[in-house]
């Protein structure tokens, strides 16, 4: 394995890469293979500085979040945004098993997971991240491959280019919550490659004339929405109206190099259990909108994640 410091150069290439890495690779309480769990840095005190990529919009009356809570949103953007656009061409893709129907109506989706452009002689562990912060880590060794597709076991030679292996590979399960996204990162065990996924069995988004709206859960019960931005123009300034209940906030996100740009917002709105949050974003041709309905729980205010 390489070693620690040879890790932590790696990761080094960007500041808010190594907090939201730490969330994954940190240690949990349900038990990991301590080998692994021994080459793994210690990061989860680091705090990136800088401006924050993901723009947090409040309606009237709402305080701002706190950099904690700020951080644990662009963390879950950078996420979201490698797992698209990984510099490698590394990317993780979820193909269809079945769905409720052929598991008795439990509401539950399995995905087969395809690393494409992964590298067919390494070791794989595999990490998950979900909206309510739990993180858990695969005790198995995985592998791929040469079609991508991640295995329980090292491929056969006549198994190289197969698209499904049964019982030998890997399957993910998803619940039936709307626009709630499961997040997986795929790591060489020699530490050398990381690849990022995130999977919405059922996302909320609307395409018009190219451009692209989604709202991405980021806490449970809907406390924190995600606002994601894709085909508008580059490095532009898009004009973003936020509705929930009789509340209505107006701002800007300004998108990268590649017409990409993530917003937040939580819609809790006081006194009102349930509501609809309402986003809208507008481009030269394009006014693409989304509706998610909310329901708030007990105290439901946001809190900041602790690790």
């Amino acid at each position: 394995m390489a070693d620690t410091t040879s890790m932590m150069r790696w990761l080094s290439r960007t500041s808010s890469l190594l907090l939201f890495v730490s969330l994954i690779l940190a240690p949990s309480s349900q038990g990991q293979n301590t080998k692994r769990d021994s080459k793994k840095p210690d990061l989860r005190n680091f705090l990136s500085s800088g401006s924050f990529q993901v723009r947090y919009v409040r309606f009237p009356g709402q305080t701002a979040p706190s950099k904690e809570f700020h951080l644990f949103l662009d963390h879950q953007a950078k996420w979201d945004e490698d797992g698209v656009r990984d510099p490698n061409g590394a990317h993780l893709r979820f193909v269809t098993i079945d769905g409720p129907a052929s598991q008795g109506g439990n509401g539950k989706t399995r995905y087969r997971v395809f690393a494409e452009g992964a590298p067919q002689n390494k070791v794989y562990s595999l990490q998950k991240w979900l909206v309510n912060d739990v993180t858990s880590t695969d005790p198995r060794d995985l592998y791929v491959n040469g079609q991508g597709l991640v295995m329980l076991r090292r491929p056969r030679p006549e198994e190289e280019n197969i698209l499904t292996a049964g019982a030998d590979e890997l399957d993910v399960e998803t619940g039936q919550e709307v626009a709630e996204p499961i997040r997986l990162l795929l790591s060489s065990l020699d530490a050398e490659l990381l690849i990022y996924g995130t999977l919405v069995a059922h996302p909320v988004l609307q395409n018009d004339q190219g451009c692209r709206l989604e709202a991405r859960i980021a806490q449970p019960n809907e406390a924190t929405v995600l606002i994601v931005a894709d085909g508008f123009p580059a490095k532009s300034k898009v004009p973003l109206v936020l509705r929930s209940g009789e509340a209505v906030a107006s701002d800007t996100l300004e998108t990268n190099s590649e017409g990409h740009a993530v917003g937040a917002v939580s819609p809790f709105i006081p006194g009102l259990a349930q509501g609809v949050l309402k986003a809208s974003a507008e481009g030269p041709n394009c006014l693409p909108s989304v509706l998610l309905p909310w329901s708030a729980p007990a105290n439901a205010a946001p809190k900041t994640p602790e690790h």
